[in-house]
């Protein structure tokens, strides 16, 4: 059976002509440089799927040696344009040595995965991350798949619109992350998109904030995940 391309050519179109859709992940992706830094001694950071580079630009300035691997050249291109170390290449084949890497950023990539493509990716993770290195990401937290579907009345197939294949949910997540690593945090989050929001956004979002801190978190959050290798 041939290669599905369908997710490549959906986030080539978004990370080539419509990058404003990565606006309002700036908070997650800038919380998550962050935490890399409290989780590793080292400065090398590795990031999967590259999005509009914000990760990467922001994890420069901060002083990380910044790797990223995504699978459209265009975008690669960009980054290298950058000054950013990345290269094409897919989760399953990380064009990456071994034991090289002191955190690996895997944020909104699992969830448009299959599980079997996805056990493959872990598995390469695991094996460029140096010793005691750092997994850390986020995939949207118990997502109720049937909200984003869509349909092409021309092609008649029912599609996620954002091309998800698996809701994640904390137990699920561990499962998955058990195999290869040593799990140590996995728990929803939610993160406010202040950059992208009006006044009247900013006060729901800001009631949606006051519930997370209670532990109560709806379908906009994400599940936070924070695994080391074995």
């Amino acid at each position: 059976m041939p290669p599905d391309t369908s997710q490549f050519e959906l986030w080539s179109h978004f990370q080539g002509q419509r990058l404003e859709v990565f606006e309002a992940s700036r908070n997650r992706l800038e919380y998550l440089v962050r935490l890399a830094g409290k989780v590793s001694q080292g400065r090398t950071l590795l990031n999967i799927g590259c999005g509009s580079g914000h990760l990467e630009q922001y994890a420069k300035t901060k002083n990380w040696q910044v790797l990223s691997v995504d699978p459209d050249a265009q975008s690669v291109d960009r980054l290298k344009r950058a000054g950013i170390d990345a290269r094409c290449g897919m989760i399953e084949s990380l064009p990456v040595a071994a034991d090289s890497v002191n955190v690996v950023v895997s944020t909104e990539v699992f969830e448009h995965l299959m599980p079997d493509t996805m056990d493959a990716g872990l598995r390469e993770i695991q094996r460029v991350l140096a010793p005691g290195g750092a997994l850390i990401g986020t995939v949207p937290y118990r997502e109720r798949m049937a909200d984003n579907e869509a349909y092409c009345p021309h092609c008649k197939v029912a599609f996620h619109r954002w091309g998800h294949h698996q809701s994640f949910d904390e137990s699920r997540m561990r499962t998955a992350l058990d195999k290869y690593f040593a799990v140590r945090k996995v728990g929803p989050v939610f993160f406010a998109p202040w950059n992208v929001l009006d006044w009247k956004g900013k006060l729901s979002v800001s009631a949606r904030l006051v519930f997370s801190w209670f532990g109560i978190h709806g379908s906009t959050s994400n599940l936070l995940f924070i695994a080391v290798k074995k």
